[in-house]
């Protein structure tokens, strides 16, 4: 997607169509120059600027572009990036730009920016964000499909400005599509059916990215390094597979040498079988390294953007395979920290790779923060649904503000508790642990992982099983049944303005002015 700014007003930039954004009124275009030739093209009343409205229009001399696109964005009082964004990713994705062969798409922005909208910088992240999210398809496999040959738009033409608001915007803008365009590279990841996407081709895309991008390395450790490393739990899940585990290290040095680094530790599992507790429907297990996509693809990010910060991702990637040499339920696995596992159920074995990622990634780089996300466990929908991440961590402050990363993101959260209660429930009679403790499934997952974290490490752990992936029920930015690239932005979003700025005053964009996005607490 190329972004470009007209110096004219938005009434005489010469387009395929201009989009016109009006929040709700009797008179929703009053405050446009153009307003009152444009209302002309429409019967009072057809168009109102209620939330979701789309009216396409031939411009009819009413303005210099073909067409007028007529945008509702809703009540004012609920002006936010995210209502903008969600709004406008329709226009890209709307039939008749097929249709009517719109390349050039320009953007109206007097009424949606300052001082009635959003603060500059916030509404072009939220162009980029509607431009990049709204466009994107999914067309590796396609051969003869009908949307290999649709029409999409080519050219966004941000017009009308304000001087003074002209570079905040830009920024805006110009970060906001770095992070959707990695947001969408870990949506193709996940996107790859397994047979494309073993554990050899995720650690290529993590090479290939890194050689892209100056600064960024990425190591791969193979299996004969992680068996010196005495990984055992992350070897025994991966027992079963033809394909070798791989440990996929990037490394992104972009603050002061010697300042401890920020560390994303993700779940590469590129399919799971369950393993002998056999999962009755494995479809959709492709998407089981959504954690491992995520990370590498925030590091992708965070490098591009050359945040002051240093950073590391950790994505431990095999398979969960059912063979002659798989791991057994009752086998006692040996941890890379030491401590033993016995295996209660080989269908929990995120927690096995993690946890033996973790430890590598405490010893080897000791991070201020450690962040661990997981496909994790299907508790986390029935607990928190499938449009929130469910979020767990031992340092209050290190979670209000991931709290706030997602909001200003308009991505919802929800902080569950780690209680100890719950914790002996992993205890077992012949090892130091099992791996799954029963109900409360999310929870007791979170206290397994805990138990690999070191004295005073501040960690959180984000379990995504729900929000990696879009159910297709009107759901903001995302347009069909596919993965959401959850929570990249929100991994940026923290790194950016959190981690990178102890102390710093939270500035929490989307406030409480609508139903996602919202700060959500236990």
């Amino acid at each position: 997607m190329n972004f470009s700014y007209a110096k004219e007003a938005s009434e005489n930039v010469k387009a395929d169509a201009l989009v016109i954004p009006a929040f709700e009124s009797d008179n929703p275009l009053k405050d446009y120059a153009c307003g009152p030739a444009v209302s002309k093209l429409f019967l009072k009343g057809d168009f109102t600027g209620k939330s979701g409205q789309i009216m396409v229009l031939p411009a009819q001399g009413a303005v210099k572009a073909d067409r007028v696109i007529l945008l509702g964005l809703g009540k004012v009082e609920k002006a936010c990036g995210k209502v903008i964004a969600d709004a406008l990713a329709d226009v890209y994705r709307h039939g008749s730009i097929d249709a009517q062969k719109i390349k050039t798409l320009a953007i109206a922005t007097e009424v949606a920016g300052e001082p009635e909208g959003v603060k500059a910088r916030d509404l072009g992240r939220a162009i980029a964000d509607a431009a990049i999210f709204g466009s994107y398809r999914f067309l590796n496999h396609h051969t003869k499909d009908k949307h290999v040959k649709r029409v999409w738009v080519e050219k966004t033409l941000i017009a009308g400005v304000p001087a003074k608001h002209l570079a905040e915007l830009k920024t805006g803008q110009e970060r906001g599509a770095i992070v959707a365009t990695y947001t969408c590279h870990a949506r193709d990841l996940v996107n790859e059916p397994s047979n494309f996407m073993k554990p050899r081709h995720l650690a290529k895309f993590a090479k290939d990215m890194a050689a892209k991008i100056p600064g960024l390395k990425c190591r791969v450790l193979e299996k004969p390094e992680l068996e010196k490393l005495k990984m055992g739990s992350f070897l025994g899940v991966n027992a079963g597979s033809a394909d070798p585990a791989r440990l996929i290290i990037l490394e992104w040095n972009g603050g002061k040498k010697g300042d401890k680094p920020l560390a994303y530790v993700g779940k590469g599992l590129c399919f799971d079988t369950g393993g002998y507790n056999i999962k009755p429907n494995s479809l959709g297990m492709k998407g089981d390294m959504g954690g491992g996509a995520a990370t590498i693809c925030a590091l992708g990010a965070i490098a591009a953007l050359k945040l002051p910060i240093n950073a590391v991702g950790v994505v431990p990637a095999t398979e969960n395979e059912i063979s002659g040499t798989a791991y057994h339920p009752g086998d006692i696995l040996h941890s890379m920290s030491g401590q033993t596992i016995e295996v209660d159920n080989t269908d929990a074995e995120g927690r096995l790779i993690l946890c033996d990622a973790l430890t590598y990634t405490q010893r080897n780089y000791k991070p201020r923060v450690v962040v661990d996300m997981a496909t994790l466990t299907g508790a986390a929908v029935v607990a928190v649904g499938s449009k929130f991440v469910a979020m767990m961590g031992n340092d209050a402050e290190t979670i209000e503000h991931f709290e706030h990363a997602f909001n200003r993101v308009g991505e919802n959260v929800w902080e569950l508790p780690l209680p100890d209660c719950y914790d002996k429930l992993l205890d077992s009679p012949v090892a130091d642990m099992k791996n799954i403790g029963g109900n409360p499934g999310t929870i007791t997952a979170g206290l397994f992982l805990r138990r690999f974290v070191d004295e005073g490490q501040k960690w959180v752990h984000l379990d995504i099983a729900g929000s990696a992936l879009y159910d297709g029920d009107n759901w903001g930015l995302w347009n069909a049944k596919s993965p959401t690239g959850s929570p990249v932005r929100a991994l940026v979003e923290y790194a950016e303005h959190c981690f990178a700025n102890p102390g710093h005053k939270l500035d929490s964009e989307h406030g409480h002015k609508h139903g996602d996005g919202h700060l959500h607490k236990h």
